[in-house]
């Protein structure tokens, strides 16, 4: 009878070791944001748990402007305005990697869904170049409209849209023949470009309307446009395609948009220029560049309200975060 009270108190301990295990030894895994600061030509590294920069790296190339990452989170990938090219730069080393060049003042950079290749929006050059990301080059050149400035892809990869500063207008381009297909009206100072997870809408900033357009991918044609700040610039939208950002870089506010029912939620204001906005993993925050005041803004989405102001680099534009 003692053996079995024994036994039964051993494995009664033993359980309760592993809920403590279960519970107190899972770890935390902060999400690391890198913002590409042009003024300092710089990257600040970001502890979104800490709001501190744990990281402050010079880089080679002058005026880094957007950034984004490889699909595994083990590279970035800078476009640099100033020197025509894009940098890959090693997220696990803290070092760049190589120098790809690129068209006339590179603007945009984004992966394919397939992370085989990095499609540049070349503003001064009106044209979109092809790196394959194996060979570490250019493989293709497409013309496009005037000032092209940012490219996101269909869900299948199989379009590319690129939003045209210049000529009020999306190039469509069809990734398997590498060509545009069609250019589609969006508005004056056509900027910001992101898709809904469905890909069955686009949505574009129109800083000089001071508003947001909605394209149908599948017509082609605007079904919608929504009234916003002054100005508006940089837009994000979450990955389960409810909410929408948009920084309004002439009156230092940011918008949240209801995706669904094409409505402003908020307007909050932030920091001075603020200029590209990106959501955390999780969807709690949102953090903001804002160029005037060098800082990133960070936003608690529950509240409404800025919680940190992180001082970076000079001039921060471009911010990913990888989780």
């Amino acid at each position: 009878m003692m053996t079995l009270l024994r036994n039964k108190r051993i494995v009664h301990l033993g359980l309760m070791c592993m809920s403590a295990v279960l519970c107190f030894s899972v770890p935390v895994h902060a999400a690391t944001i890198y913002v590409g600061n042009q003024a300092s030509n710089s990257l600040s590294v970001i502890d979104s748990t800490t709001k501190e920069v744990t990281h402050t790296i010079p880089l080679s190339s002058k005026k880094p402007h957007n950034l984004v990452a490889s699909l595994d989170g083990k590279h970035l990938y800078i476009a640099n305005v100033g020197s025509h090219n894009v940098v890959v730069f090693d997220t696990v080393a803290k070092r760049e990697v190589v120098s790809i060049p690129a068209g006339t003042k590179t603007h945009g950079v984004s992966v394919t869904p397939d992370g085989q290749y990095l499609y540049t929006a070349n503003v001064g050059a009106n044209t979109v170049s092809i790196i394959s990301l194996a060979e570490q080059k250019v493989i293709d050149t497409i013309p496009v409209g005037k000032k092209p400035m940012l490219t996101v892809f269909s869900p299948d990869g199989h379009y590319a849209y690129v939003s045209n500063g210049g000529s009020a207008d999306i190039s469509v381009i069809d990734t398997w023949e590498r060509q545009t297909v069609q250019d589609v009206f969006a508005g004056k100072d056509a900027m910001g470009i992101s898709i809904t997870p469905s890909g069955g809408e686009l949505w574009v900033t129109e800083g000089g309307e001071d508003q947001v357009s909605v394209i149908d991918t599948a017509t082609r044609t605007v079904v919608a446009e929504i009234a916003l700040g002054k100005d508006t610039h940089g837009l994000a939208i979450t990955s389960d395609g409810k909410l929408a950002a948009v920084a309004n870089r002439g009156d230092d506010t940011v918008s949240l948009i209801d995706v669904r029912h094409r409505v402003p939620i908020v307007t909050i204001p932030v920091g001075k220029r603020p200029d590209i906005p990106v959501f955390s993993p999780d969807g709690k925050e949102l953090y903001v560049t804002s160029r005037d005041t060098a800082t990133v803004e960070v936003i608690e989405l529950s509240t409404h309200t800025v919680v940190a102001s992180i001082p970076v680099g000079k001039d921060p534009h471009g911010i990913v975060v990888i989780p």
